[in-house]
């Protein structure tokens, strides 16, 4: 009876010890990040993710640049009233070009990184051949940190009114 008592109460401090184990393992393990997804400096972030805008605005049009820029659950809601899913919005721009005789830029970009999202605010300014400002859009555009690089996941803009009526 006492062997069978003990192996009882051994069996069962064996039970907890490898739960407690166990348990403390997966703790110690999920502490860690993916290898690939650790830490990133700030200033590295804000650099990359404003490389990437440049980079979508001067692709915007070219759907194999897109298919890179863009994650596979990327949304673009538009004034329509839709919401445009990644292969929806790399349809419509690659059929949608710009005329050769303006050109896009960016200004007032603000870039703000929270771990693994990235909203990057600012606004587009079309300009003609001739120098002069053909429109502005706002955007805001969201990006997650993921496989090793930033991807655009959301992304929506509004022409800018003039405020002079």
């Amino acid at each position: 009876m006492t062997n069978l008592l003990f192996v009882r109460q051994y069996g069962e401090f064996t039970m907890k010890s490898v739960g407690c184990i166990l348990g403390a393992t997966i703790v110690f393990l999920c502490a860690f990040p993916v290898a690939g997804d650790g830490p990133r400096p700030s200033n590295r972030d804000r650099d990359a993710l404003i490389a990437l805008e440049n980079e979508w605005l001067k692709n915007e049009h070219n759907a194999a640049e897109l298919e890179h820029i863009l994650a596979a659950d990327f949304l673009h809601p538009v004034v329509t009233g839709d919401v445009l899913n990644k292969a929806q919005h790399i349809k419509f721009s690659s059929s949608h070009v710009s005329p050769p005789d303006v050109t896009r830029h960016f200004e007032g970009l603000q870039v703000r990184v929270y771990g693994d999202v990235g909203v990057v605010n600012g606004l587009v300014v079309t300009t003609n051949k001739d120098g002069s400002k053909a429109g502005k859009t706002v955007f805001t555009d969201v990006f997650v940190y993921r496989e090793g690089r930033w991807q655009a996941i959301n992304a929506q803009e509004n022409a800018v009114q003039s405020s002079e009526h």
